[in-house]
C-alpha cells in the first residue's frame, strides 16, 4: 500500500502504544471532541459547512469542557471509595478518575442529544435534560458515598 510519508512516520509510533494509552485517547476524544461535535451537528448543522476543522474542534471543546470539570469531580469522588490497589500510583488513579469523568461527559451528552433528536426538542430542552442527568449523577454519587462510608455501615 502506498501511504503518504507523514502517515508512514506515525505508524511505528502508533504500534508502540499500549492499550491503556489507546483507551485514554479514545476516552478523551469521545468525552470532548466527539460529544461537542454531536451537539453542533444536531443543533447547528450549518456551522459544519461554515467553519473549518480547527474551529469546530475548538467549539466542541468549549461546549464540553465546563461539563467535564463537574463530571471529573463526581468521578473522583466515586473513584476515591474504590478499594485501594497497591500497584497503581497516585498519577494513575487521577488519570482513571478523569477517564471516568470523560465517559460520564460522553454518556450524559449523548443521552440528552438522543432524547432531543427523538422528540424534536430545542437547545433549551437539551440544557434542561443535561442538568437533570447531571443532578441524577451527582445524587447517585452522593448516595454511593454515604452508603459505602464506615459511618453508614455501623
Amino acid at each position: 500500500m502506498n501511504w503518504p510519508s507523514e502517515i508512514r512516520n506515525w505508524l511505528p509510533e502508533i504500534r508502540k502504544l499500549e492499550y491503556k494509552d489507546v483507551s485514554r485517547y479514545t476516552s478523551a476524544f469521545l468525552g470532548t471532541i466527539a460529544a461537542g461535535f454531536l451537539i453542533i451537528f444536531h443543533f447547528k448543522p450549518e456551522l459544519i459547512e461554515k467553519y473549518d476543522g480547527f474551529k469546530l474542534v475548538v467549539l466542541s471543546l468549549i461546549l464540553t469542557l465546563p461539563l467535564l470539570a463537574l463530571n471529573a469531580i463526581i468521578s473522583a469522588c466515586l473513584y476515591h471509595k474504590l478499594p485501594d490497589n497497591h500497584e497503581t500510583t497516585e498519577k494513575e488513579k487521577n488519570i482513571d478518575a478523569t477517564m471516568g469523568g470523560l465517559m460520564f461527559n460522553f454518556l450524559t451528552i449523548c443521552a440528552s442529544v438522543l432524547i432531543c433528536y427523538l422528540w424534536s426538542l430545542n437547545f433549551k430542552w437539551f440544557l434542561g435534560l443535561l442538568a437533570v442527568f447531571e443532578l441524577l449523577l451527582a445524587f447517585g454519587a452522593v448516595l454511593r458515598l454515604l452508603y459505602s462510608s464506615p459511618k453508614a455501615q455501623a
